[in-house]
């Protein structure tokens, strides 16, 4: 936890010394109260977007409204200290279809392989507009090329799964300790990439996860227009971008003072001020931490769960152990 807190604490001191109090609260006042209700329910549709995802690729075992649930539930795990997010839905969806937390936690990873895709695709599609960056196009073309080539592995691996494993086989021996470790783990990632090879059922599973990204950028460019409307919409993407990747950097608890740094730095490269764009964040932020709090805490009720049950056996939960089937 510790390098996290002190990355949000040493973000948090540089907004509080560059921000003007005046423009801050000024800014604040775009935010109504049907904004919020708006954004909000954009939030709630992406997580009921992102659970049909979930449930296509855990081959519809889950009900709808588990599936929608238990990713609340892990989003507001995420606001916890640990992060314990996506290890903790696994645990909680394991329990629920009778699987493994390693398998479930399998289809997370790929969920997240995608999202990753689809942040450095947006940044590879607005990078180039900005008029203040300096962008050879042969770095663009290298940058969509790496993208591309990792996307055309994925695809090969989940199609030649025996080769790869065989080739895998050569490299660590089995009967070592790391072969013994790491490629049971190799084989069980693998099967959480199946639907890779399935064409009708992926075509599914990423037309949800795509649905999930329209809502989160609905989200960005709702709100931008009642604090930037002068900016364009690709700023939205650009802004969404590194919104994900700011998230991704370790942080205290909920992310705090990184993903409005993230915001504060985006909306720098089209010249809005730091106050501005503060203002801008902690709405947006604030949004973010809201929602799965309320959602997330009614599907603890639903399904009989306790909050603090569930983060000390996800804190204490070893995904390596018991792969097989519960």
């Amino acid at each position: 936890m510790l390098p996290g807190i002190i990355c949000s604490a040493v973000i948090i001191g540089v907004l509080i010394y560059f921000v003007d109090w005046s423009v801050l609260s000024d800014a604040l006042k775009n935010c109504s109260l049907g904004l919020f209700l708006i954004l909000f329910a954009l939030q709630t549709l992406s997580f009921f977007f992102r659970g049909l995802a979930w449930r296509v690729i855990l081959n519809d075992e889950p009900s709808v409204l588990n599936c929608f649930f238990t990713i609340t539930e892990g989003y507001l795990l995420n606001l916890l200290p640990l992060r314990l997010g996506e290890i903790g839905r696994s645990v909680i969806m394991g329990g629920l279809i009778g699987r493994s937390p390693f398998y479930v936690f399998t289809t997370v990873i790929l969920e997240r392989v995608f999202d990753l895709l689809i942040t450095l695709i947006l940044l590879v599609i607005t990078i180039p507009m900005l008029a203040s960056a300096t962008f050879s196009s042969s770095i663009y073309y290298v940058m969509f090329g790496v993208i591309l080539a990792g996307i055309i592995f994925m695809f090969w691996i989940a199609a030649h799964q025996v080769q790869f494993m065989k080739l895998l086989r050569k490299i660590i021996k089995p009967d070592t300790g790391i072969g013994k470790f790491v490629l049971p783990k190799v084989e069980f990632l693998l099967s959480g990439m199946g639907i890779l090879t399935q064409p009708r059922r992926f075509a599914v599973w990423l037309f949800w996860i795509l649905a999930t990204w329209v809502c989160w950028i609905a989200t960005l460019q709702v709100g931008m227009k009642e604090f930037f409307p002068q900016l364009p919409f690709w700023a939205g993407l650009f802004t969404q971008g590194i919104g994900a990747l700011g998230g991704a950097i370790p942080s205290a608890p909920a992310g705090i003072g990184v993903v409005e740094g993230a915001y504060v730095v985006a909306f720098g490269f089209f010249g809005i001020d730091q106050s501005s764009a503060l203002a801008f964040g902690l709405v947006m932020h604030a949004v973010a931490i809201i929602t799965p709090i309320i959602w997330g805490l009614i599907g603890f009720s639903v399904q009989g769960l306790k909050l603090t049950e569930v983060f000390t056996s996800t804190m204490n939960k070893d995904l390596t152990s018991g792969e097989g089937e519960n």
